[in-house]
């Protein structure tokens, strides 16, 4: 499709983004991610942690995990095994990050990051800081004006930021 023609709809469309950006910035605006001392510290069912996972995945990314996409994280290594089919608190910090991120970068990409900040932090430290600066982002959110030519930077930021992050990662940095 011609350029212009994507550049004229894009601004037809500009009012229904706008009210779209605002019921998200609403709903961003009631969340924020627990901290690790504020996960469970009773080891977890299965059932049990679909259920505390999705109480903050839904309302921030309208999707549920599910019993088989934590079973394909445990078999990939992005989330260590549980005990006696139990998770634990790491558990919970693990599968929460990699749901958060999955909808960005690969699972390979996910699991490299996690191994670099495992490196240089314990898991309660790396998680921590992972979810203030993800709640910080969440906030910012609601003071942005945005526009046309603001959501093409957006866009374009968003592109930009995760090459970055995947160069980094494979260059171990």
């Amino acid at each position: 499709m011609n350029p212009h023609i994507c550049a004229i709809i894009f601004v037809l469309r500009l009012k229904e983004l706008i009210k779209i950006k605002d019921d998200t910035v609403k709903r961003f605006a009631r969340l924020s991610l627990p901290l690790y001392a504020e996960l469970p510290s009773l080891n977890l069912y299965m059932d049990q942690v679909i259920d505390e996972v999705n109480q903050f995945l839904v309302p921030l990314t309208e999707t549920k995990i599910t019993k088989s996409m934590i079973n394909s994280y445990v078999k990939q290594g992005l989330v260590d095994r549980p005990e006696k089919k139990r998770y634990s608190k790491q558990h919970l910090a693990e599968i929460l990050v990699v749901s958060l991120m999955k909808p960005i970068l690969s699972l390979d990409t996910i699991k490299k990051a996690i191994a670099i900040a495992l490196k240089l932090d314990p898991v309660d430290k790396a998680y921590d800081q992972f979810i203030h600066a993800f709640n910080d982002e969440l906030t910012k959110t609601q003071s942005q004006h945005l526009n046309a030519e603001n959501y093409q930077r957006m866009a374009i930021r968003s592109l930009l930021y995760k090459l970055l992050v995947e160069e980094m990662v494979n260059k171990d940095l």
